[in-house]
């Protein structure tokens, strides 16, 4: 399921990759986990991140066994806009939500009156 970069950039299977790699900012990943988690093929996730790895969102991070993993490249303009949007994607959710719950809270109260 698409989240909030999604909604702004677009339900593609590039967004919902470089949604997963912002949600997981700090972490380093393997492609097939990744496209394993989002129902990907593998051919296609293979694919986005070497595009990624191309244009320096992503980065080698190391090698677990025979399992390479990356990590988002925080260094590069792009991704650091990237952060900036999702981050603020993130915190209109986070409103949302709180409004949401605040009417909630207010018709649950007047039923009860």
């Amino acid at each position: 399921m698409a989240g909030a970069f999604c909604e702004v950039y677009g339900d593609t299977i590039k967004n919902e990759i470089m949604e997963y790699i912002l949600e997981n900012k700090e972490l380093d990943f393997a492609a097939g986990d990744m496209a394993k988690e989002l129902n990907v093929s593998r051919p296609k996730a293979y694919e986005v991140i070497k595009n990624f790895e191309d244009k320096k969102y992503i980065k080698k991070s190391r090698i677990v066994g025979k399992t390479q993993l990356y990590l988002l490249n925080k260094e590069n303009p792009r991704i650091k806009l990237f952060l900036k949007t999702f981050n603020e994607c993130l915190r209109i959710i986070a409103e949302e939500h709180s409004e949401m719950e605040l009417i909630v809270a207010k018709a649950f109260t007047k039923r009860k009156a």
